[in-house]
């Protein structure tokens, strides 16, 4: 089912076909070294099966990282019940289609989870699997990994009647025709543009009663935001470098305690032989191929040339340059390692590609490398080392001194040799400049704990090389301004308003003149307007502003109505537009290529609608319960 899926969703509706979004991927066997235990907490029931708390708070966990990501800390915390519920029914929804599934006889393979996570190549390294990869995806994705794997699992088996409902759909060419007329429709189009400057010319005047009014009515509108500006002391990793000056006996201890770092490894030109083993070859194919192996490894031993014997064979390693331990493929570096001599040749080696047989082709032996040409290079390892300790050291000296004594900077600044520093005033949400520009500090200066209760913050961790710990300096409450200063801006505003209500009038008053029958062209003359020919366009032309285009899109056909053409208003962005219909033409299609390409969209349409019907059969046939 899994080659059938991967060979029928090569083209563009790929993407949309495949719902499975993986974290990370699955070792080869591992799901019977992983048993998650689960708690009997149950937050609901589908059909008597529970969705446990542990799960709900793992589902919870992960939409809430999501939603952070998305729209902030703060609107996420607001919004806390409304995550649980989303969590909740998409706990539901996926144990609903799990037992649908199952009830049809659906069934994945471990097998089939492992050959299909091994081929993508999101979670592969230069095209092989890598452990490292696999533990840092795992790490961050918030479960354990028989919990992974069982979601991998049931999202592979929720997705075959889904992929069989889609692919086994069909659409009759009526359909198509219907399709490729509609969306390809071209309508010819007239517009007249009625800006809001039209209307700034008349003398509008504002009274200042008005005026008064929008200030009492709007004052939130007026006020100053709150300031403030902090002093701070800041810990870094280059400030604490340079004061790090290391004598020449000083790094030539160094030196010696790490001369394993300053060897130029041994080194390798190799060839190979691969005699390659499918994923999911069976017991016989895998017999076969070692078999093949040992014949060529025997006859290589015998005398027989290495590349005569590898002519039929595949190629593992890409080329012959030079190469390192760690540059080998990890499954052949132990074997290589044993390989000293020129013209050697391994044992067999399995890898996960098949059987491979590798000889070298010259070798570079280990080559220390003198002080003299590395100085530099041990410097600045030496004072990174030394600056890193020093760092780690100080910056729990910073946190303790400055909690320790919450109300003041000047200890932590005389213990630690660091200048107090002090910011310019900044608002909480815009960017400032300096520290200002980063969120963090911003938040932690608006917070209740230091501006408030006026302590010292937590250390801030800046950026891997940098924390600081802030306090306020100054704080600027948030006021009124004063009418007097904002009167002209209030004044604009309402002419404005005023404007665009004049000039809404004028069109409203235009359309209904047009519809009732007046000439278009008398009626735009006589009004100082003109019309705009487009000629026939698209419903995704780019020509015209998209909310004329949208307005035109959606006035019924004039020759339904048997009338010359018919008229709508929008707003556009500066002001308001006529719009006018006077016929439409049928879409059509350039070639047999297009008309293929509709109809695969038709038909994933049509799937999509009786898989949504489908799933929405199967959720209410099913007992759900929620907080039993």
């Amino acid at each position: 089912m899994l080659q059938s899926i991967r060979e029928r969703t090569q083209g563009w509706i790929a993407g949309i076909i495949i719902s499975i979004v993986i974290l990370t991927f699955a070792l080869w066997g591992i799901h019977s070294y992983f048993e998650g235990g689960a708690s009997n907490n149950a937050v609901a029931k589908v059909n008597g099966i529970a969705i446990t708390k542990n799960q709900l708070a793992g589902s919870y966990e992960r939409l809430r990282r999501q939603a952070q990501t998305q729209i902030g800390s703060v609107k996420v915390a607001n919004d806390e019940t409304a995550l649980k519920d989303r969590a909740l029914q998409a706990l539901i929804d996926i144990e609903v289609l799990k037992q649908s599934s199952l009830s049809q006889h659906f069934f994945i393979s471990n097998n089939q989870v492992d050959n299909y996570l091994q081929n993508m190549p999101e979670f592969q390294v230069d095209g092989q699997f890598s452990l490292d990869r696999f533990q840092e995806l795992l790490s961050s994705s918030l479960l354990t990994t028989s919990e992974f794997l069982d979601i991998i699992k049931t999202t592979l088996l929720i997705d075959q009647p889904k992929l069989g409902i889609i692919f086994t759909s069909f659409v009759l060419p009526d359909e198509v025709d219907y399709t490729i007329a509609l969306v390809n429709q071209e309508r010819d189009i007239e517009f007249i543009n009625l800006p809001f400057q039209s209307t700034l010319t008349n003398a509008i005047v504002i009274a200042p009663d008005k005026i008064n009014t929008y200030y009492e009515q709007h004052k939130n509108d007026f006020m100053t935001p709150e300031q403030v500006s902090v002093e701070y002391v800041q810990l870094t990793l280059a400030g604490l470098s340079a004061k790090i000056n290391p004598t020449d006996t000083m790094l030539k201890n160094f030196y010696n305690e790490n001369i394993n770092s300053y060897t130029q490894p041994m080194e390798w030109k190799l060839t190979d032989i691969l005699i390659p083993v499918a994923a999911n070859a069976s017991p016989e194919d895998i017999a076969k191929a070692q078999q093949q192996a040992e014949a060529a490894l025997k006859a290589i031993n015998k005398g027989e040339a290495f590349n005569s014997v590898a002519k039929p064979y595949a190629h593992l390693l890409t080329n012959s340059n030079w190469m390192s331990l760690n540059q080998v493929p990890a499954e052949l570096q132990k074997s290589v390692s044993d390989l000293v001599k020129v013209g050697q040749v391994s044992g067999l080696i399995k890898s996960a590609k098949g059987f491979v047989i590798v000889k070298v082709l010259d070798v570079k032996e280990p080559k220390m490398q003198v002080f003299e040409e590395v100085k530099d290079k041990v410097k600045e390892t030496y004072v990174r080392q030394h600056a890193d300790e020093k760092f780690a050291q100080l910056r729990d000296q910073l946190a303790d001194i400055t909690y320790e004594h919450p109300d003041s900077l000047k200890l932590a600044a005389t213990t630690l040799d660091l200048p107090i520093q002090t910011s310019e005033l900044f608002v909480k949400d815009k960017n400032g400049t300096g520290m200002a520009q980063y969120k963090k500090v911003r938040d932690t200066a608006f917070s209740d704990d230091v501006l408030n209760l006026q302590n010292n913050s937590d250390v801030i961790q800046i950026n891997p090389e940098s924390v600081m710990v802030l306090r306020v300096k100054a704080h600027t409450p948030s006021s009124l301004l004063p009418l007097k200063n904002i009167s002209k801006q209030i004044e604009d505003k309402l002419k404005a308003q005023e404007a665009e209500a004049l000039i809404a009038k004028t069109a409203e008053n235009f359309v209904s003149k047009l519809k009732a029958g007046a000439n278009p062209a008398q009626l735009a003359a006589t009004s100082h307007y003109s019309w705009t020919k487009t000629g026939y366009i698209g419903r995704y032309a780019t020509k015209v502003d998209s909310a004329i285009l949208d307005t035109a899109f959606r006035l019924p056909n004039p020759a339904l109505q048997k009338i010359p053409a018919v008229y709508g208003l929008t707003r556009v962005p500066n002001g308001y537009a006529i719009v006018a219909v006077k016929s439409v033409k049928a879409g059509v299609v350039a070639d047999a290529k297009q008309y293929t390409v509709f109809a695969e969209q038709v038909q994933y349409s049509e799937g999509l609608l009786e898989y949504m019907l489908y799933k929405l059969s199967q959720m209410n046939n099913a007992k759900v319960s929620v907080g039993e």
